[in-house]
């Protein structure tokens, strides 16, 4: 981004080896829909009847809402012009929801049970066909600050009712963030939130940059690079207990790290045997493998979900272009033609879309059987693309107002909207997969 010091920092590597190779409420989260006009599945979402009128820390109806809003498939009924306020099933009419051309409903209860102990129970309902969409569900044993989390659950089983698909919101996004201390020394936090950026918390810091965090597929570890004394490293680090274990520390410069779908492998770039290859690192046998030989440089590889192939970026047609390797055939193929340089890529959970960094700043999702590029994003400064769980949205990172900041895009490039929770010089988004 724009005179920016991250943009210099998360560029490092390929610089390198080019010179040497050659309360929360909806009000207050912010809502940035920017892709044009917006249609899609008219909900009401019913404030949530609090059984014994405690004042709530958090509004789950604003988490349902604000989640829903920012796949692009839902259109958030004003609560100002809902004619009832229903929490039980009996108490739904059908006819007060058509009226205000609803199509989708969803409504629930709040119940303390003890000192911080409470209990949700929420209904999801067919407007159209005058139906319950299941018997209710209760989520129960939450404290205040986990209200939030109870949102997410409920967001993703009205989207699974209404889409069909499995959904994204009960997951968590990893960033870095840059703070300046004092006379411009910097401190780089690795941090963890949930996928609305929300309860930010640091896992790991240094006094030298932190680059290119990747969640293993169980969500329990980050793959990242950091700075040593001889340069880039790559280690990775167990969030829960912060134990960290350096994988990479050879001579040269060790980049981009990426888990393999089963969690048993980490594939990675290094230089240590001249030009940037792509290795692979095997934790059952601490093995380190090459898979590539070339003198251009390789970077920024990316697994198939079938762990089969391996996106990476490559310099070896002049500029750079995505290239897909098989694994067991060693066979390679370029995969981008459109554009002048493309990098960054990496398959959604169906493997059929590949989403990229395009023409230096641009945010494209391309279908790999037919080359079709959307636009998610128009920009200049758009960087780190990564998939939410289900492919149905993706995050990265931006500049508004000459600020910093990071964005979700639903996949069809409609509705972009920023998560205002994330303060600060913040840079290289990733999403998690689904908690487990």
């Amino acid at each position: 981004m724009q005179d920016s010091m991250m943009n210099k920092i998360k560029c490092t590597c390929l610089l390198i080896a080019l010179i040497v190779f050659a309360k929360p409420s909806m009000a207050q989260i912010e809502i940035d829909i920017s892709g044009g006009a917006v249609r899609g599945i008219p909900i009401a979402v019913v404030p949530f009847r609090v059984v014994d009128a405690t004042e709530l820390k958090h509004n789950i109806h604003d988490v349902v809402g604000f989640d829903l809003a920012a796949t692009g498939k839902f259109e958030i009924l004003d609560p100002r012009n809902f004619l009832s306020q229903p929490s039980r099933k009996e108490e739904f009419r059908a006819k007060d929801w058509r009226f205000i051309n609803a199509e989708a409903l969803v409504m629930g209860e709040v119940w303390k049970i003890g000192n911080d102990n409470y209990e949700v129970q929420f209904r999801i309902f067919d407007v159209a066909r005058d139906q319950e969409i299941g018997t209710g569900k209760r989520i129960p044993n939450l404290s205040g600050e986990n209200l939030r989390t109870a949102g997410h659950i409920i967001s993703d089983h009205v989207y699974n009712a209404f889409t069909g698909r499995s959904a994204a919101f009960d997951s968590r996004i990893a960033f870095i963030k840059r703070s300046e201390i004092e006379f411009q020394r910097y401190r780089y936090r690795l941090m963890v939130a949930d996928w609305d950026g929300y309860d930010a918390r640091e896992v790991y810091a240094s006094w030298k940059p932190l680059l290119s965090p990747a969640w293993s597929p169980n969500g329990q570890q980050l793959a990242f690079v950091s700075y040593s004394r001889k340069g880039p490293v790559v280690q990775v680090i167990n969030i829960e207990s912060g134990k960290s274990k350096v994988i990479a520390a050879f001579n040269g410069v060790n980049s981009a790290p990426t888990w393999s779908p089963d969690g048993r492998k980490l594939a990675y770039s290094t230089s240590r045997n001249g030009s940037p290859d792509v290795y692979i690192y095997d934790f059952d046998t601490e093995q380190h493998t090459r898979i590539n030989n070339h003198y251009g440089i390789d970077t920024e590889p990316a697994w198939s979900p079938d762990g089969n192939y391996l996106l990476f970026t490559s310099s070896r047609s002049g500029k750079p272009q995505i290239y897909q390797i098989g694994l067991n055939s060693n066979e390679v193929a370029r995969m981008t033609f459109e554009g002048k340089e493309n990098a960054n890529a990496s398959y959604d959970l169906s493997g059929k879309n590949i989403v990229m960094v395009h023409e230096g700043g641009q945010i494209v999702v391309m279908e790999e059987e037919n080359s079709r590029l959307t636009w998610l994003t128009n920009g200049k400064f758009d960087e780190s693309p990564s998939f939410s769980p289900n492919g149905d949205m993706v995050l990265y990172a931006t500049e508004q107002a000459y600020e910093p900041a990071l964005m979700v895009a639903s996949s069809d490039g409609r509705v972009r909207t920023r998560l205002s929770f994330v303060k600060g010089d913040v840079r290289e988004p990733v999403w998690s997969p689904i908690r487990r």
